[in-house]
Formats: structure tokens, sequence, C-alpha cells
């Protein structure tokens, strides 16, 4: 079976949108909803596992569990911390480092911080590159600087789980993040970054869905 997982709530809720899926279709399990069904003759557990690396970690392994997952697919959205990453575009990583304790420690980013994994050949138009994730949304310039200047081209809050946990358990795992928001320079700029993010994350999420999810499953 192949696991979906996707975070929160405003995500989930596209995708139950997209596939008109309604309450009395979805089970629950400790950390939210999942919904089980065939894609493309696979075996499919949508799940959604809640914010940030613990929630996505333990939902994870709890899921790998329950029904013996082969491949996991983690689909959302992402902020990007570069200038070759705008509004709408599509970043498949093909590292992903936590750096929570970086940027806590003010240590410096190393090459051994980042779990290398895979890249799916997509056709549709993407970028390549390093992902970082915190349990801290990406809405302070001084750190996305500090994540421009190292190289790492957008911040999520839950990769890094994702991809440890597949590891740890030998799994395929692919990762599909669209950027719907991008720190604001000035002095209102939490609500514009917020204004942005709820605007474009259902226009970004259905692209995910409907077209880079539908190639790679």
């Amino acid at each position: 079976m192949i696991g979906v997982l996707i975070a929160s709530k405003a995500e989930w809720k596209v995708l139950l949108e997209i596939y008109n899926i309604t309450e009395e279709y979805l089970e629950k399990y400790p950390y939210g909803e999942y919904y089980r069904t065939k894609y493309n003759n696979k075996d499919v557990v949508f799940f959604r596992s809640g914010v940030k690396k613990i929630n996505a970690s333990a939902s994870l392994q709890y899921m790998i569990d329950r029904f013996d997952l082969k491949e996991v697919i983690n689909i959302g959205v992402a902020t990007s911390s570069t200038e070759e990453l705008n509004y709408n575009d599509v970043l498949i990583p093909e590292g992903v480092i936590d750096y929570d304790f970086i940027i806590r420690d003010s240590d410096e980013i190393k090459e051994d911080y980042i779990m290398m994994m895979d890249v799916p050949k997509i056709s549709l138009n993407h970028k390549i590159g390093i992902l970082g994730t915190s349990d801290k949304a990406l809405m302070n310039w001084k750190d996305y600087t500090y994540l421009s200047s190292n190289g790492i081209m957008a911040s999520d809050r839950e990769a890094s789980a994702v991809l440890k946990i597949c590891n740890i358990n030998a799994i395929k795992c692919i990762i599909i993040k669209g950027i719907c928001d991008k720190p604001i320079k000035g002095d209102d700029s939490y609500n514009e970054q917020l204004d942005v993010y709820e605007y474009n994350l259902p226009i970004v999420m259905k692209k995910l869905i409907e077209d880079y999810f539908t190639e790679v499953i």
C-alpha cells in the first residue's frame, strides 16, 4: 500500500474537496483521519498527520505499522527561502535538513546534516534543491536570509521527519512541495505573508494533487 501524508487541516480540506470525499468515508486514528481507496489500480491511504515534526513522524510510523506501507508520498505547501522559487513553483527536494537546532545554536550548515534522497522523474515543471524543515513557520527575515545564503531553497514543517521515518523503515519516499508564500520585509510583514499564504494554499494544493501527484503515483 502507498501512503500519502498531508499535514495540515487546510491542505487536507483541498484534498477532500477535489475527490469529493465526505465525512462518512473517513476513518479516524489518533492523529487525525484517513481515507483508503484505489488509485491507478494501487491501494492508497491518504492521511492527515497534523503539523510539525512530532506529529508527522508519529502518525507516519503508526500508518506504516498498520498498513505495511511500501512507499510514502508527502504532498504539501512550503515557504520559499530563495529568489529562485516564486509563488506556485514546485520543489522536488534532493535533500532535506532539519534546521531548528542550527538556527538555535547558531551553528553552520554542514553537508552531513542533510539527508539526501532520490528524485523522481517528473515531466512537469519543477525545481530540484534542498528543503529545510522547522517546527516554526518561516516568517522571520533573518532566518530567511540565513537559509538563502546556505543554499536551502524552501522551508516546511514536516519533511525531515517524514524522510527520517521512511529511511528507518527502508521505505521509498517522495516529497513534493508547492510554494505558497515567502517572508516579506516590512512593518506589517507577518500579516501580509499570512494573507498571501491563505490565498495561495488552495491554489497550490490543487495543482499538486491534480497534476504532480497524478504523475508520480
